[in-house]
């Protein structure tokens, strides 16, 4: 961790693009173009995997492994939910609708908090799914 503060009125972003472009594209396959920004996401990765910047790895890192863990959980226990209740039982799609709302809205919402992270160029653990942060 740097001991500079960087300042935010003077600066546009002090954090190191590559770490703001893998947030921003975590995000993106959230919500604008899924399949295409995990590709990119996972090129992205896979081209600065070994940056000299722990900020930039740190991000890489995150962002990929929490995309792919998550995208396990968020659609394997969806597929749960209507194998167990049927697709035709109203309220497997109500648990089913509520459950993948709620986890993908607290995707999106972690993915701010690292796009935040990232411009202000400080690490990143995403909360449960995000592996450990190398020292």
């Amino acid at each position: 961790m740097t001991d500079r503060q960087p300042n935010l009125l003077k600066e546009n972003m002090p954090g190191p693009p590559i770490a703001v472009l893998a947030e921003a594209l975590f995000l993106a396959n959230l919500m604008i173009i899924p399949v295409l920004g995990f590709v990119l996401m996972v090129l992205l990765w896979w081209k600065y995997r070994h940056s000299d910047s722990a900020v930039v790895r740190n991000h890489l890192q995150q962002t990929v492994v929490t995309s792919i863990s998550g995208g396990a959980i968020l659609v394997g226990v969806s597929v749960t939910i209507f194998l167990l209740g049927g697709l035709d039982n109203p309220v497997s799609w109500v648990i089913g609708v509520l459950y993948f709302i709620c986890v993908h809205a607290a995707l999106i919402l972690l993915g701010v908090f690292g796009l935040n992270r990232a411009i202000l160029a400080r690490k990143w653990r995403y909360p449960l799914l995000g592996p450990r942060i190398e020292e």
